[in-house]
């Protein structure tokens, strides 16, 4: 962010900038290394160019020319602050304002911000004032840091000097930092308060609510965008709202928007193209994702394995497979995150020898060295179908890489498959890498419930309240008329509170009546049968689903999206709805979808 509005305020970086303060020497010298020219070169060739324009600069001596110096120091930066650094040390005429900026925006998005605060220093040492270039790049550099009180520090110092009001820019670097380090009151403080705000300010406020995991108040502030009189979204904004969309699974604001971009003429360039196909994906929307996927002209990698991603987690193995396939037909170089998508299609289609296959392929077909991820994959596809013992034992292989994600892929399988002592030691393995992880903690806490061990439930419920070790609370949003709904189990906090749970008792009755008896196995409280059935009948995606009913149309898709895995229970149930109801109701849960449809569901059980 802070990048992109760096480059629309800064002095050009270009030739065109110099055509007009330089001699013509100088101005078709750097015409070669304008952005353009840059943009379709690697690295290292560019690096190459710019030494060959410093050796220029330095016979005609040339070097001297401030604004010359400083215009090599801003492109030298952008690609070798070590080499940029020995240019600006060796100047011989004092260095402007500009090339300190330049050097410090280089090291405020390399990799050692706190270069870019100790250099500030060394700016100041030397009789240089900041002016409101200066900050937003320190601002940007303190973001990065673990201390964030350097940047409240940043902001006292622009207060003092009489800069915090005025600039556009300081105003949004601002909002920037606080909402990066997830201090979201003072980035919309200071957001409400700038005099000026341009589309670079609310993208600013967007993805900081974004960053922090807060998709709907992001959509809320778009919302609020498009009431501002010569406020027009541009590709940024399109980007980060459509991402919220994808997270929260509101395919109806998703829509919107994607008709927002065709209505004002948009190019929809290959990361927007990518970012729709997603967040179609993401919502269970297939045929919008498959459509808009074959209608690109231009796909990179990420282009195909968002597409191959999102037909495994819909269930569509085979799909994924066949495009994967495709792929490499067209000659498309694939990455881990391809191979990825490739071994969840496998995991989420119960195709265990093509995953394990691909697994022990990877290294000496696709010269990709398999990753935590791609072990993840097969431990959770091994699991699935049963093969704990297998899923163990690749565990073991690969041990020094073992984290506590692939345990945890392990846990979920022996949960599913009810393999208690198995399960005890994983969750024992899982708390010595990680004593605070809540996955383990209440799988154990599960099993002694499941076994009557009290005792041993409220050792281990008392150890995670002195750790400050929570549970998330499973929660389920839908969306309707482009509002984002959540509910809470056993919520009872919606308007329509009555309605809701009257259709759940309508519910509960008919499925009674179908032959559907609550499994109360989940319920790891020590209370009677009675009051386990109350707490699966009030689970959050049963609320939400009941919130769909009574507010959609008959024929209309009722979407749901769960923080936590689908329970046996609500997954009973939601074929059930869909049966009676005559609905199709698609459940994203955190692992996949589940389209139910006609009493069945699309992964036939197998989750």
């Amino acid at each position: 962010m802070i990048l992109h509005i760096a480059v629309r305020f800064l002095p050009p970086s270009n030739s065109n900038f110099l055509l007009k303060i330089t001699n013509p020497f100088l101005s078709s010298l750097f015409s070669s290394s304008s952005s353009s020219s840059f943009s379709s070169s690697s690295p290292s060739k560019i690096v190459t160019h710019l030494k060959q324009i410093h050796a220029k600069l330095l016979r005609n001596g040339e070097i001297d020319d401030p604004l010359a110096a400083g215009k090599l120091v801003a492109d030298v930066s952008s690609f070798h602050l070590p080499y940029a650094r020995a240019i600006f040390v060796q100047l011989r005429s004092p260095p402007t304002t500009f090339t300190w900026n330049s050097l410090l925006r280089g090291y405020a998005h390399g990799a050692r911000p706190e270069e870019a605060l100790l250099l500030f220093q060394s700016m100041l040492a030397h009789g240089f004032l900041p002016n409101n270039y200066t900050y937003p790049f320190l601002l940007k550099a303190s973001s990065r840091l673990p201390e964030h009180r350097i940047g409240l520090s940043l902001h006292a110092s622009l207060f003092r000097r009489g800069l915090e009001g005025f600039d556009p820019f300081i105003q949004t670097s601002l909002v920037s930092f606080y909402a990066t380090i997830g201090n979201l009151e003072s980035a919309r403080w200071v957001f409400d308060k700038s005099p000026v705000k341009d589309v670079t300010s609310w993208n600013a406020l967007i993805k900081g609510y974004i960053g922090c995991s807060r998709y709907a108040d992001a959509i809320r502030v778009f919302r609020v965008m498009q009431d501002q009189v010569g406020i027009r979204g541009d590709e940024i904004t399109m980007l980060s709202v459509v991402s919220a969309c994808a997270h929260l699974g509101a395919l109806d604001m998703g829509r919107w928007v994607h008709t927002y971009i065709d209505r004002n003429r948009m190019k929809v360039t290959l990361n927007l193209g990518t970012a729709l196909i997603n967040m179609y994906a993401k919502c269970g929307e297939v045929e919008s994702a498959w459509s808009l996927f074959r209608g690109m002209r231009e796909k990179d990698v990420r282009t195909w394995s968002v597409m191959i991603s999102g037909l495994a987690v819909n269930g569509l193995a085979n799909n994924a497979l066949e495009l994967f396939s495709e792929m490499q037909s067209d000659g498309v170089g694939l990455d881990s995150v391809t191979l990825t998508g490739v071994l969840s299609a496998c995991s989420h289609g119960g195709m265990v020898q093509e995953g394990v296959q691909l697994l022990d392929r990877m290294s000496t077909d696709f010269h990709i060295e398999p990753t935590i991820e791609h072990y993840g994959c097969v431990v959770d596809l091994l699991g699935r179908a049963g093969q704990l013992e297998e899923a163990l034992a690749l565990i073991r292989r690969v041990s020094s890489k073992a984290d506590v994600v692939l345990w945890g892929a392990l846990l979920v399988a022996c949960r599913v498959h009810k393999n208690v002592e198995m399960g005890e030691t994983v969750a024992k393995e899982m708390l010595k890498l990680d004593p605070y992880n809540a996955g383990a903690h209440v799988f154990l806490s599960n099993v002694y419930a499941v076994t009557g061990k009290w005792d041993l439930v409220e050792e281990v419920r008392k150890l995670m309240k002195e750790q400050k070790v929570y549970k998330p609370p499973g929660s389920s949003s839908i969306e309707l008329d482009g509002v984002v709904h959540e509910f809470l189990s056993g919520d009872r906090s919606h308007p329509q509170l009555d309605r809701i749970y009257a259709m759940l008792d309508e519910m509960a009755k008919i499925s009674s009546l179908r032959g559907h008896r609550p499994t109360t196995k989940g319920v790891t409280f020590d209370i009677d049968e009675e009051d386990k059935e109350i707490c699966l009948s009030q689970h959050s995606e049963k609320l939400a689903v009941a919130f769909g009913l009574i507010n959609t149309r008959k024929g209309d898709v009722i979407r749901i999206v769960k923080n936590l895995r689908i329970c046996q229970d609500c997954h009973s149930v939601m074929k059930l709805v869909s049966e009676v109801f005559d609905r199709v109701v698609i459940v994203r849960d955190r692992n996949r979808f589940h389209h139910f449809k006609n009493g069945s569901c699309s992964c036939r059980d197998y989750w």
